[in-house]
């Protein structure tokens, strides 16, 4: 009824699929990871040209300022944006473009 050999081989099949499966995810992971960060990068121009009317030459970034700068930063961006009532930084609550919030804790 139970047989110990083939209980055996059993399990090394299965740490033999499981190193191949293992093998191929690590190898994968870049081309995946390079791919999804490319499909990020198009959704953000045509996200930007279709939703907010910018030109096709815009240049995107990410910016990740320090707590201390952060307020100088917005103000520097609204200034390049020639706005002084500028509404990309505030939350949909007060107002502004859905996608532009800021997180605030």
């Amino acid at each position: 009824m139970f047989d110990c050999g083939e209980l055996e081989k059993l399990n090394q099949d299965q740490d033999a699929l499981i190193s191949s499966l293992l093998q191929w995810g690590y190898t994968s992971y870049g081309e995946v990871f390079s791919s999804w960060m490319h499909l990020c990068a198009v959704r953000v121009f045509t996200e930007s040209i279709l939703r907010y009317g910018l030109p096709t030459s815009f240049l995107s970034v990410v910016l990740s300022p320090s707590v201390k700068s952060e307020k100088k930063v917005h103000s520097i961006l609204e200034e390049l944006r020639n706005s002084s009532n500028s509404t990309y930084w505030k939350t949909e609550d007060e107002g502004g473009m859905g996608g532009f919030a800021v997180y605030q804790k």
